[in-house]
């Protein structure tokens, strides 16, 4: 499955400019930036949870298994080994179902296919669209203020 990721222009080249910075501030600065991904990720992930409600039966049972990564971009996985089917299956083996619906004749999803998405790929869309990747940004630009990296 393609993985839905919110673009914001120029973020990776501003996160390079910290490498110029020495290794023990660099250390505190990225730290920094953690932080303020932490916080994004989480209402993305806040958000996931919520939308699952709304998708496939099974969706909820998947949304379980969402973790916000640590990283200096809100990072947030889903799926994984966790067993989180009726039979015990890993939201790995359910993730796309329940994103998409089934992917063949059968239908153990008891929803019919949409290429569009089901809760992933339109929260996905609708929380680059909200204040929170304003607020990120805002963070990052903080950051480097205080770096005297701008």
């Amino acid at each position: 499955m393609a993985t839905p990721a919110i673009e914001v222009d120029g973020l990776l080249e501003t996160l390079r400019a910290f490498q110029g910075l020495e290794r023990d501030m660099r250390r505190v600065a990225n730290g920094e930036l953690r932080d303020a991904a932490r916080t994004c990720a989480n209402g993305l992930a806040v958000d996931l949870r919520s939308a699952a409600g709304g998708g496939p039966p099974v969706a909820p049972r998947v949304a379980g298994s969402i973790a916000v990564r640590s990283d200096r971009l809100p990072t947030v996985a889903i799926g994984g080994s966790r067993r989180v089917g009726r039979r015990g299956a890993p939201a790995a083996k359910l993730l796309w179902g329940s994103e998409h619906g089934p992917a063949g004749a059968i239908n153990h999803f008891a929803v019919a296919a949409n290429s569009a998405g089901y809760w992933i790929a339109p929260t996905t869309k609708a929380f680059k669209s909200s204040r929170a990747i304003d607020i990120f940004k805002r963070a990052v630009f903080d950051t480097m203020k205080r770096w005297r990296l701008v």
